[in-house]
């Protein structure tokens, strides 16, 4: 779709594709951007490889590439990227000779904008980039400082119209005083979690059980401070997501990271402690894996991580969690079993 007709083609619905091939993520810490990489066998031992902006401020533009590299020793045809973006992103029009992009939008996936990879084929040994640049909107929070956020994903579907892999990282923004322009966030589209469950996932239910419930959840595997971990992605509604962690073969743990998904109090990711303190009353708190961890005994199954730096004794918050400020905020959340119970002070 050339410029001219950049805004106005909007499509039908997405259809569902099939579940994608086991996604490693490694994010780059010492990069303005997430680098995203995941590997597969067929077709033509692809590379693909995606840098999303972390962070960009109403009004700002930023640029996301993903690239492809066929590492086999076959050419490869027919294929195609699409790059999936939050609704309250805009899209910036490719310039006259850039490639071709089409659009189409929906309630679940948000925006798509796909891009054809076959002309030429992809050669053994080349790489082909796509760069898409999106801009915020100068106005998308009422609330000063809020912090939204939201996934971006790259996905690279083969000849034969089916997911090969796909890939993920996130954009956030923040607000600006006097906004009156709202994006899907905690107030409207917040998806209410049970103690135990969360969507189609439940605590205790085993893979196979997981994904004949939710059919689009994906593999992914990542690395904790030395420690590897396996768990598979759950899409959940309004473009929110949830990660369940495998012990063996059964969920042990709901891991949340966005902002859409939200605990039945409308709580979660950008919540402030202050909130949490007049949901649930008092906090216990400790230092689980190098982070600032509260809970409470009034919601048995629930745990927020703040973004507060823990002190070098954990025995500082854990006798006096009350000296944690309120303005702290919850940069993720889980639902997990397990005692409830304040540690020993």
């Amino acid at each position: 779709m050339r410029l001219g007709a950049f805004h106005a083609g909007i499509a039908a619905l997405l259809l569902a594709t099939p579940a994608c091939e086991v996604i490693d993520r490694a994010r780059n810490r010492g990069a303005d951007a997430d680098t995203v990489v995941a590997t597969v066998t067929d077709p033509g031992a692809l590379l693909l490889r995606m840098e999303a902006p972390g962070l960009l401020r109403p009004g700002e533009e930023g640029t996301i590439r993903a690239s492809i590299t066929n590492q086999g020793r076959t050419a490869v045809r027919g294929a195609r990227l699409d790059l999936f973006v939050p609704g309250w992103v805009e899209p910036v029009a490719p310039a006259p000779g850039a490639r071709e992009v089409t659009m189409a939008t929906s309630e679940e996936e948000g925006i798509r904008l796909s891009y054809r990879l076959d002309d030429p084929p992809l050669g053994p040994g080349r790489t082909e980039t796509v760069e898409q640049k999106i801009r915020i909107p100068p106005a998308v929070a009422k609330a000063e400082g809020q912090l939204w956020g939201r996934v971006v994903r790259a996905r690279l579907t083969g000849p034969d119209g089916r997911a090969v892999t796909e890939v993920e990282s996130e954009i956030s923004t923040i607000g600006v005083p006097g906004s009156d322009s709202v994006p899907p966030g905690p107030a409207d589209t917040a998806v209410a979690a049970r103690r135990d469950r969360l969507g189609p996932v439940s605590l205790g239910m085993t893979s196979a059980a997981l994904r004949q419930a939710a059919p689009r959840a994906r593999d992914t595997t990542w690395v904790r401070e030395g420690s590897p971990g396996r768990g598979v992605t759950v899409p959940l509604g309004q473009g929110g997501r949830a990660v369940a962690v495998l012990s063996g073969d059964t969920v042990s743990r709901i891991a949340v990271r966005d902002t859409v998904t939200r605990t039945r109090e409308r709580l979660g990711v950008g919540s402030r402690l202050s909130e949490l303190r007049e949901a649930y009353g008092r906090a216990c708190a400790d230092v689980v894996e190098g982070e600032t961890v509260v809970w409470f005994p009034t919601a048995p199954g629930i745990a927020f991580a703040l973004d507060v730096r823990p002190p070098r004794d954990a025995q500082q918050v854990r006798q006096a969690p009350d000296r944690i400020p309120g303005s702290a905020r919850v940069t993720h959340w889980w639902l997990t079993r397990g005692a409830d119970r304040c540690p020993s002070r």
